[in-house]
């Protein structure tokens, strides 16, 4: 053994044997007999069927599921993401889709925003604009990237988050601002974001490059009227969205221009000259529209009261006053809540409540033209009467007060040949001061809005409100809270009671 163990041929000899053992191990494991018994055999072919099937299975839901992914991926964010938010801050109103599936023109929204501040809320209120219609696109448009992209629609610098809207040569530019309503808590000194004006702007701008015209009105000024910026913010806001050009007209030194497609008189405190008035009623005359508030003073304004009488109506001393409860404000019987008259321009208010607070009584003359139409739109009721020195007033109803319906919204129209005159007249401009039009969730801007466009012929008019973010609290009237007291502190307690009771006299039975 000693002696062989060093040749190299015995060695050689001895791998070789190995090898061929192992091989014919091998081989002998897959003879003819062992692979008839692994496929044909009952319970080897059903394992192996298994196999293939869960294989199959596994493959086959792979693919569906990227199939799925795909085809998920295509559809509308309408489909794909619901808004659970309280005020629906991602979602689109009515009148908006009606109006952005209506496009027959491109219109492009270009997004700016730096890669990484985008608003969650604005990013999602345009996937839904872009799902709309085939003629509206979405693009994104990073200031690092397009550093003087925006510079081709505005001066202005543009913050993040700001949407500039294109048609063709028109454009808008929407800042982020714009968007998000702010107030100022004094108590706090901090400012607090109170509502999303998103939808309202774009709405607006899409309108407006896409329109043909500009409606185009003349502020009435240099007789002490009250100005736009110190009316409801619901009203200016609304004025905007529908995108009204307003300009202040002095009729001292200026004639009403041809352009105007209506004129804004907003209550005088001093009155008109001769010529102004003159100015007023020629234009009027020629087919002209006009918006007219007046205000309860105790100064004489004959100019002023003579556009009115020159239409058939005239403005009665002192204001109107209402006995019926129903009918005005808690504890304010001059606050009036005057009973809304149908048609097209109370259609939209027709289910709210009015404010008109220290209105006069608008009436007609004992006689005017036949061509003169004059239509209610805001009345008191019969028990309503004129308090003639409300400075001294007691509120209360004497035997000699002029008693009545009285209105204190009127519509006016006159046709003459192919021209047609209209003027709409509220007694109180007052309705339009922010604590009133708040208390009526805008009502009386939106009347106010509904006679303008009325008047302007505004076709295809779109004004969104802004979606409120603050919450208000659950209110219980005295009569409500008392019925609840009575449910929680005696009926709660007297039905267990009772039941408990019955289950005790039931086991003792037992």
């Amino acid at each position: 053994m000693k002696k062989n163990a060093g040749n190299p041929e015995n060695t050689g000899t001895v791998k070789n044997g190995k090898i061929q053992q192992g091989w014919n191990k091998i081989r002998g494991k897959f003879t003819k007999e062992n692979l008839k018994r692994i496929f044909v055999e009952e319970e080897n072919r059903r394992h192996l069927k298994h196999g293939s099937y869960s294989s199959f299975l596994v493959l086959f839901i792979i693919a569906a599921v990227v199939i799925v992914n795909l085809i998920v991926g295509q559809l509308p964010t309408t489909f794909t993401q619901f808004d659970l938010s309280s005020q629906q801050l991602y979602s689109l109103t009515d009148d908006t889709r009606e109006m952005v599936k209506a496009l027959d023109q491109d219109v492009t929204l270009y997004y700016i925003v730096t890669s990484g501040n985008e608003d969650d809320t604005v990013e999602r209120m345009l996937e839904r604009y872009e799902d709309l219609s085939s003629h509206l696109t979405v693009e994104t448009k990073d200031p690092n990237l397009y550093p003087n992209f925006a510079s081709q629609y505005t001066d202005e610098d543009v913050a993040d988050n700001s949407i500039i809207v294109v048609c063709g040569d028109k454009s808008r530019v929407i800042s982020s601002s714009d968007m998000w309503e702010t107030s100022v808590d004094y108590s706090t000194f901090s400012q607090q974001t109170t509502g999303f004006d998103g939808e309202g702007q774009v709405t607006s701008a899409i309108s407006y490059v896409t329109s043909e015209d500009t409606t185009k009105l003349y502020w009435i000024t240099g007789h002490g009227e009250v100005e736009e910026s110190s009316l409801s913010s619901n009203f200016t806001d609304a004025v905007n969205k529908n995108n009204m050009e307003v300009e202040e007209l002095a009729l001292m030194t200026n004639e009403i221009p041809e352009d105007a497609d209506g004129i804004v008189i907003m209550s005088p405190t001093s009155d008109f000259s001769e010529d102004e008035t003159e100015k007023v009623i020629s234009y009027l005359e020629g087919g002209g529209k006009a918006l007219i508030f007046s205000n309860y003073t105790d100064t004489d304004l004959p100019n002023f009261d003579s556009i009115l009488e020159n239409y058939g109506v005239q403005r009665t001393e002192g204001i109107v006053v209402e006995s019926d409860s129903n009918y005005y404000y808690p504890q304010m019987p001059y606050v009036l809540l005057p009973e809304i008259q149908s048609g097209d321009i109370t259609e939209p208010v027709e289910n709210s409540y009015i404010i008109v607070p220290t209105a006069q009584a608008i009436v007609p003359l004992d006689s005017y033209r036949d061509s003169i139409t004059i239509e209610s739109l805001l009345t008191t009721t019969d028990g309503a009467y004129i308090e003639a020195d409300p400075e001294n007033s007691t509120w209360t109803k004497s035997a000699d007060s002029e008693t009545g319906a009285f209105d204190v919204g009127v519509s006016i129209t006159e046709t003459v040949d192919d021209t047609e005159t209209q003027i709409v007249y509220f007694s109180s401009v007052n309705m339009l001061a922010e604590q009133f039009d708040s208390a009526v969730s805008g009502a009386n801007s939106n009347l106010v809005m509904s006679a303008l466009t009325n008047m302007c012929q505004v076709e295809n008019s779109v004004s969104i409100p802004s979606k409120s973010l603050e919450y208000t609290s659950l209110v219980f009237t005295a009569g409500s809270m008392n019925v609840w007291g009575i449910v929680v502190i005696a009926v709660i307690p007297a039905a267990f009671l009772i039941v408990g009771l019955g289950i005790w006299m039931k086991r003792r039975k037992q």
